[in-house]
């Protein structure tokens, strides 16, 4: 079934694929270099534009082929879906960075301005159509070893909550990302939609329709469905950013040495914010 919708979409094929993958591995490898910049002195929108751009780079890095059969969901997901693991892979590290640099602040007021910061870059992300950056963003502050701190909240100004709603509201995954959907019908790219949003229509349509009809037909029906969805992917995919590349930003971005383990992330929390007793 594959092979046959991998004929059916051979219009969508990449050709460009390598000099992708090569730019990829090429600000990975800059990511190496010593140090520039750190948190402090990055503005708001240099983090914003870069984190757009790296997002981009990694979503249209995502071959066509990755998006047929399911494979992120197997055991052997690594081997046959292994940009799709890398995108997700990603998100979670961009994530994990945002939630990591807030933790790293011993003072109540240097948290909570890294938060109304972190909403700024957000808020840029979603006016770059970056909705994955919103995401990796609002999703770091509700974690539970961020969203517990109540006196860092309590610090941060009502406009930035109030921000912060109103973002959360545009990538909830209410009602099947209802206002994602519509948000995304509404733009014109270059976007980096949320992968989550596809793989989960791509494994509704996979497991609620069957490959032959009745009568033991190829079902076209299903096959129009799966090929809908990867020519939407595939235009936020094919349009890029007129972003230049910082080096200075995306090293600070890429820097594995600072995220902190879930398991620290939440000690860390209790430790600077203690549980009231009971």
């Amino acid at each position: 079934m594959t092979d046959f919708m991998g004929g059916q979409l051979e219009a969508l094929s990449q050709d460009d694929q390598d000099d992708i993958h090569l730019k990829l591995e090429d600000i990975i490898q800059l990511a190496d270099c010593p140090k520039a910049e750190c948190f402090e002195t990055l503005s708001a929108m240099e983090l914003a534009e870069q984190i757009t751009l790296l997002d981009h780079i990694v979503f249209r890095s995502i071959p066509y082929e990755e998006f047929l059969g399911q494979g992120w969901m197997k055991l052997d997901k690594n081997e046959r879906t292994p940009y799709i693991m890398k995108t997700s892979q990603h998100f979670n590290d961009m994530s994990n960075l945002v939630a990591s640099q807030i933790m790293n602040y011993a003072d109540v007021s240097s948290r909570a301005n890294a938060i109304e910061k972190w909403v700024a870059v957000a808020d840029i992300c979603r006016c770059l159509h970056n909705y994955n950056g919103v995401l990796e963003i609002t999703s770091a502050l509700n974690r539970s070893a961020i969203y517990r701190l109540k006196k860092t909240w309590a610090k941060v100004s009502k406009q930035t909550k109030a921000l912060m709603d109103k973002l959360q509201k545009t990538v909830s995954s209410e009602g099947r990302f209802k206002n994602l959907r519509e948000t995304l019908k509404n733009c014109n790219p270059p976007a980096v939609p949320y992968l989550g949003m596809y793989l989960t229509d791509l494994a509704f349509i996979e497991e609620g329709t069957p490959n032959f009809t009745e009568e033991g037909l190829v079902n076209f029906s299903k096959m129009r469905m799966i090929s809908h969805i990867i020519r939407e992917i595939r235009q936020f995919q094919q349009t890029c950013y007129r972003i230049d590349h910082q080096p200075k930003v995306t090293q600070y971005l890429l820097d594995k040495a600072l995220i902190i383990d879930e398991d620290t992330l939440y000690e860390l929390s209790l430790k600077i914010e203690p549980r009231l007793p009971a």
